[in-house]
């Protein structure tokens, strides 16, 4: 059985039902201390096999989906019937991207719950450089949305995302660099299983409606909340991330966090070099 298959089968999605969203999750591990991932926006939950498989020997490793949520309020509470279910009693918190701003949301309302919170390629809404190349054109994306065929979405996706993610005409040889055989096996591996599968309509109506209402709540924080437990935060960046721009902001909340600066991946680097994030990783937890 190769190795996407046997992981699968090993952890096989769970649902749990909050309101009228059913969500979806995968654990692996049997720990009473969670490292929960909350993956980027172009992810499911499978996408972050590598972490589980890192790290499930140490932890309870759960990674979760954010499909067909609307509101925060109903995503943190899946969250913590999450926990609930699966018997966590405390947790490292770990988001990429899109989940980096969801981890930031949940640290302001449930820090008595984290232990230590990882932000890995993320940023602030009130980064002005993101507002201009992400928020203004995601809006203006999401207004056309209805009328855009799903299929030529993806393609669209499939064809470019790789070059404006790692800021790199050659992915390809980004991977060939700075990863493994056994990491880009095990990748490809996942992507072919999966492919983009997970995009549809209600996926991206979950990405727009959760950004736009973390774009009005952020506009209430006080750059002061967290900087004493700041000293828990492990930020994570590349010198040339084309989408996680952060303008200095999380270092103006968060400033006494630990910070690495990866060169050369751009937004792809926790993936083709997994094995330099892992290390990083667990000298901070």
């Amino acid at each position: 059985m190769s190795f996407v298959n046997d992981f699968i089968k090993k952890h096989p999605a769970k649902y749990i039902k909050i309101n009228n969203t059913i969500g979806k999750y995968i654990v692996g591990g049997k720990q009473k201390t969670g490292l929960i991932i909350l993956p980027g926006g172009g992810q499911d939950m499978y996408s972050s096999y590598d972490f589980i498989d890192a790290y499930e020997g140490k932890y309870k490793v759960i990674s979760i989906s954010i499909n067909g949520f609307r509101k925060l309020s109903d995503f943190f509470e899946f969250i913590n019937k999450i926990l609930e279910t699966e018997k966590v009693d405390k947790i490292i918190l770990y988001g990429l991207s899109l989940g980096g701003f969801l981890a930031q949301h949940y640290i302001r309302l449930y820090q008595d719950r984290v232990l230590k919170l990882i932000l890995s390629h993320t940023s602030s809404t009130r980064s002005k450089a993101l507002i201009h190349r992400i928020i203004i054109p995601g809006k203006i994306a999401y207004f056309f949305l209805p009328i855009i065929p799903l299929r030529l979405l993806k393609f669209l996706v499939k064809k470019n995302s790789g070059k404006i993610q790692s800021g790199s005409d050659n992915v390809m040889n980004l991977w060939n660099k700075y990863s493994s055989k056994e990491n880009l096996s095990k990748r490809t591996g996942f992507i072919k299983k999966f492919g983009l599968d997970f995009i549809d309509r209600e996926y991206l109506k979950s990405f727009y409606s959760l950004g736009i209402e973390m774009e009005k709540t952020e506009k209430l924080w006080k750059q002061d909340d967290m900087v004493e437990w700041s000293k828990n935060i492990l930020i994570i960046k590349t010198t040339n991330d084309p989408l996680a721009i952060d303008d200095g902001v999380l270092k103006q909340y968060y400033p006494k966090a630990k910070e690495f600066v990866f060169y050369k991946t751009g937004h792809l680097t926790p993936f083709i070099r997994f094995e330099e994030m892992k290390q990083i990783i667990d000298s901070f937890i």
